[in-house]
């Protein structure tokens, strides 16, 4: 039976806390079930067992619920990738990180296919900032510290090349189970990841 959603904000600030994240944590589920344009304010109040218009006092909208969740996601990533630099492979490590959190979140590659190609996608435009763009800025660094390439550009190419090794697979979902059969499972083994490793590596020496 579900359960009556909550109405009002409560005054206190945990709690008010607590339901943003019950709202964040809905868009993330909902995200991996249906593309986003799919996702409805109902849909998210119901999941959330919310009132709906918490969603418009906490966000504004539903693009502004979905670009909060963008900002936690990175937050997250990012805290990460801190700790992937000074493991013993990081690069092996970075790959591993990646194919988990993209498994994790399948909806995150819909929306990329989905939305984030429109030119004038709010959305898409702050995925590109919060993500790629602070990307450019480490990987390079990181590939420069951990194989033989020394060129800044030719660091920036094997970066590029690395993150599309490992995203496009899940871009291209369905083209992958139905002609491939290489499941979501199978791209969160350590074979996938030790597969994508030494591809990049041989390429890079």
């Amino acid at each position: 039976m579900t359960k009556a959603p909550t109405r009002g904000r409560p005054a206190d600030p945990s709690k008010q806390q607590l339901q943003k994240d019950k709202l964040l944590d809905a868009a993330q589920t909902l995200l991996s079930i249906k593309p986003y344009r799919d996702v409805t304010i109902r849909d998210l109040a119901e999941h959330a067992e919310l009132n709906s218009a918490m969603i418009r006092y906490y966000f504004e909208n539903k693009e502004g619920l979905f670009l909060a969740l963008l900002e936690r996601m990175s937050q997250q990533h990012f805290v990460n990738m801190k700790q992937i630099s000074a493991q013993q492979e990081p690069i092996k490590e970075f790959i591993h990180f990646i194919l988990k959190m993209l498994t994790k979140n399948t909806g995150l590659a819909r929306l990329i296919h989905d939305d984030f190609s429109k030119d004038n996608s709010e959305l898409g435009n702050a995925f590109i900032e919060m993500f790629p763009k602070r990307m450019a800025k480490i990987l390079p660094q990181l590939i420069k510290n951990n194989t033989k390439i020394t060129d800044d550009k030719k660091a920036k190419y094997a970066a590029f090349s690395l993150v599309s090794m490992i995203i496009m697979p899940f871009v291209g979902r369905k083209v992958r189970e139905r002609a491939w059969k290489i499941s979501d499972e199978e791209l969160s083994n350590p074979a996938w990841t030790e597969h994508i490793y030494s591809m990049f590596i041989s390429g890079c020496s």
